[in-house]
């Protein structure tokens, strides 16, 4: 979005007047509310970005090309170093996301890690395995995705993640996220 840094004052302004509230966050600023209920001008490309690509997430995972009415909510995460947020995922909706706004210079850490829910992947686990150094691609049970500033990452809710602390030189850099959730209406 080429509309990044308004963006990311607006969210800054809104932090400012308002004390957020905890919810997977440790640290940092959630926001309260629903960012998308309001026709605010300075959102409005943030909602047609996050609209348009759920849109071709379902029309690609699902393969459904018909018409399709969404209901979307969405809120911003802002964290300063040593923030993170705790495992969780985001019952009753349908597919969850997150738009980074910013993303700070030299950040490490600050990944989103998602967890694969079948548990016991290592139990077939052998000597003869391990003496060969084989592991089948089911024995990884994490993923984890570095934020790309004005990045759309879009995933199942049901899917637990969490965010991992980041650091970074500068112990004031913003690492601010528009995260969203969206379901299929009527």
């Amino acid at each position: 979005l080429a509309q990044l840094d308004s963006i990311r004052e607006y969210l800054l302004e809104m932090r400012s007047r308002s004390e957020g509230e905890s919810k997977s966050n440790r640290g940092g600023w959630h926001s309260e509310g629903n960012l998308f209920s309001a026709e605010d001008a300075c959102l409005a490309p943030v909602r047609e970005a996050v609209t348009t690509t759920i849109f071709a997430y379902i029309g690609e995972a699902f393969n459904y090309r018909g018409p399709i009415q969404l209901a979307l909510t969405g809120w911003s995460v802002i964290n300063l170093p040593g923030n993170y947020n705790v495992p969780h995922n985001h019952a009753a909706n349908l597919l969850s996301g997150a738009l980074y706004i910013t993303v700070p210079t030299g950040m490490t850490g600050g990944a989103i890690v998602f967890q694969d829910p079948r548990l016991n992947l290592n139990a077939h686990e052998t000597e003869g395995m391990r003496a060969l150094a084989i592991r089948p691609p089911w024995m990884v049970t994490s993923i984890t995705v570095s934020p790309k500033e004005g990045e759309i990452l879009i995933f199942p809710s049901w899917l637990i993640h969490w965010v991992e602390p980041y650091q970074c030189e500068d112990p004031s850099a913003w690492r601010i996220v528009i995260s969203f959730n969206t379901s299929i209406t009527k």
